[in-house]
């Protein structure tokens, strides 16, 4: 529910006050008390263990949010704010014009003039499109502008600055991005679809989100928002999990069928979710908030030609170049761009977009945001009142009204100080899945509806949004050819109840990332010591085959940190007559200190080793120490040569 402030005399203030502090009652009631409607979807057995699912072939633990060993290495930050001024220049889209009109702020230009004079004089420089769909050309030159500016239509960003009268002194810089409207075609099917906007954010875990972020999973178990508390990961980091979800494939599979996405112009041949949709009636974009670790353009070629209708990094391209970037400490990447957050840059994208068009067709965006969670897992808690007033202004909009949305992530923490907790290979695979479906989908399709609030506590994986996203575009059944996930044959729409009985494998989920399996410790001896050498002994072979002896350093293994082994085993795993087993193994080289974390095939007694190398896990910061090579996979095992720290190589 949404509050409408008025202004108020001096008569109601009482009554106001009592309205903010039976509010605020009311939001801390919703925070605390989510722990309590939790317990109620998670699934108990006998001796009263919590599961996300608790099925026949997935026992999917729940972890505490607030145990122990959390409590111990957890300190809350605080949001810090880009700038303390307020905005000299504002943007509001004129309903009338079709357009957006610039707006300065006379209250704010005495402020920073610190005079009651109205002179000033601003000016923008418009971000072009060149011909790189993945970066802008070039800077226009600087455009003087007025009070209630009307802005030109082929302007899709600019970065504006403000002076004082005589033009001696800069008041304030600011950068802007506009979702342009453009008219929907007379023939276009405009019968009602569901909109589908996906929001995610990098590197958050279903524990995560109930640790640092209450206020936004408070939202979240609002009506109409149903988690998939049995989501589980399918492969290592940020690029394969979301390759799955907007293709079906796995990054090897589109290698082997369609073309080898590391090459240039093969990305545009991939079949994107987003083409689909647009063939649908749909109109598409795409955003992320950062240039380096963009999903698609590290260690990737990117695209040559434009992905979608509105297509956001060109003009982050602009910013990341054109403004003064700052970092937050101890993190890598941007936290904010001249005067405002990364993140907020593309949820202003992200919500010009819906404003525009979601009440008049179907539209289909993916936003993500990286810089926020990605270095450092407790900024969360510094981020979650943004987050949460993003969604409140989605709700604020109208836009739920018509949006399919899904809030998610692509993984847990993979490295950092909560790879040394126990519960650490839980919190990597198991990142949050959210769907929003609104009141008319829900009384339209009641069916789907139902199965979906069932699929929450059952095994789901990154191919079966994807078949979700497939089913919403044909949500009436009328396309009989429609293509599913290539990789998971066995997998579904959410839509569909998922078998009681489902395992990993049918979700097409790896061993090494299945969290379906209960495993216990074993006490360190010899045979746990062995096989952690033999797992090294596996890397380095692997080094040697991509012939990178002449850059990589050889691993030396220094410490076992933990072995466990699964408590049971099935047919489908294990060979019949022998005594190989599941094991879990964490462990140090010497080598910078390198960590690792396996999941093993292995017989003890006659030290049979089975091992997909490339499923190993790194879980620790790995980038300076692999700088020598650009292949995303072997940087993983990488010590560069050239960075061997020789106090720690022997």
């Amino acid at each position: 529910m949404m509050l409408k402030m008025k202004t108020f005399t001096s008569v109601s203030y009482k009554k106001c006050i009592l309205c903010i502090f039976i509010l605020f009652l009311l939001i801390v009631w919703k925070i605390t008390s989510y722990g309590v409607n939790d317990v109620l979807t998670i699934k108990y057995n006998e001796n009263q263990k919590r599961f996300y699912v608790n099925s026949s072939n997935c026992q999917m633990a729940y972890v505490e949010p607030f145990n122990a060993e959390f409590t111990k290495l957890y300190t809350p930050k605080n949001f810090t704010r880009c700038s303390n001024q307020s905005d000299l220049v504002t943007v509001h889209f004129d309903s009338i014009l079709k357009q957006y009109v610039l707006h300065v702020d006379e209250e704010v230009l005495h402020k920073l003039s610190q005079s009651k004079s109205n002179k000033f004089a601003c000016f923008y420089q418009n971000i072009t499109y060149g011909q790189s769909a993945d970066h802008y050309d070039r800077m226009g030159k600087k455009t003087k502008f007025t009070h209630d500016y009307v802005v030109p239509l082929n302007v899709q960003g600019m970065l504006v600055e403000c002076r004082s009268g005589d033009e001696k002194r800069i008041l304030q810089e600011d950068a802007f991005s506009f979702v342009q409207y453009q008219k929907t075609s007379p023939n276009l099917d405009i019968d009602r679809k569901a909109s589908v906007i996906m929001y995610g954010i990098d590197t958050v875990s279903r524990t995560n989100l109930r640790r640092l972020m209450p206020v936004v999973f408070g939202f979240l178990k609002s009506p109409g928002w149903y988690e998939m508390m049995g989501y589980n990961k399918v492969a290592d980091n940020t690029y394969p999990n979301i390759f799955s979800i907007l293709t079906g494939y796995s990054p090897n599979s589109a290698k082997n069928q369609i073309c080898d996405t590391t090459q240039p112009g093969c990305l545009d041949k991939i079949p994107f979710i987003w083409k689909d949709m647009k063939k649908n009636g749909y109109l598409t974009a795409y955003a992320e908030d950062t240039v380096f670790s963009n999903i698609f353009n590290y260690m990737k070629p990117g695209f040559l030609s434009r992905p979608t209708d509105y297509y956001f990094r060109p003009l982050l391209d602009a910013l990341e170049k054109e403004t003064i970037k700052l970092y937050c400490p101890g993190c890598k990447m941007v936290y904010c761009l001249g005067r405002r957050l990364a993140n907020s840059y593309i949820f202003d994208y992200c919500r010009q977009f819906m404003q525009r068009y979601v009440a008049d067709r179907p539209i289909w965006g993916f936003f993500w945001s990286n810089h926020i969670s990605h270095d450092d897992f407790s900024m969360l808690s510094a981020m979650q009142h943004k987050i949460v007033g993003d969604l409140l202004n989605f709700e604020k909009d109208g836009s739920f009204e018509h949006t399919i949305m899904i809030f998610f992530s692509d993984h847990g923490s993979r490295f950092g100080p909560l790879m040394r907790t126990r519960e650490s290979f839980l919190e990597e695979r198991q990142p949050i899945m959210f769907i929003y479906l609104p009141p008319w989908f829900r009384e339209k399709y009641p069916r789907y509806v139902e199965a979906l609030a069932q699929n929450q506590n059952r095994l789901s994986s990154n191919f079966d949004i994807y078949n979700t996203l497939k089913h919403i575009i044909n949500i009436e059944g009328l396309v009989e050819d429609t293509k599913w996930s290539y990789d998971c044959p066995q997998c579904q729409s959410l839509f569909y109840e998922l078998p009681e009985s489902r395992s990993c494998s049918e979700a097409a989920i790896p061993e090494a990332y299945c969290t379906c399996h209960n495993y216990e410790e074993v006490q360190e001896d010899h045979g746990t010591w062995r096989m952690a050498e033999l797992v090294v002994d596996r890397i380095n072979q692997f080094l040697q085959y991509h012939n990178l002896q002449n850059l990589c350093s050889s691993l030396t293994l220094k410490l076992v940190n933990i072995t466990e082994v699964r408590i049971t085993e099935s047919d489908e795993h294990v060979s019949l007559g022998k005594g190989l087993r599941h094991y879990h193994t964490k462990f140090q080289v010497h080598q910078n200190l390198a960590e690792f974390f396996a999941t093993v095939l292995y017989d003890r007694k006659t030290e049979e080793l089975q091992i997909n190398v490339e499923l190993i896990s790194r879980i620790n910061i790995y980038r300076p120490d692999a700088s020598c090579l650009d292949d995303n996979i072997q940087k993983l095992f990488c010590i560069c040569l050239s960075k061997l720290r020789n106090n720690e190589s022997t």
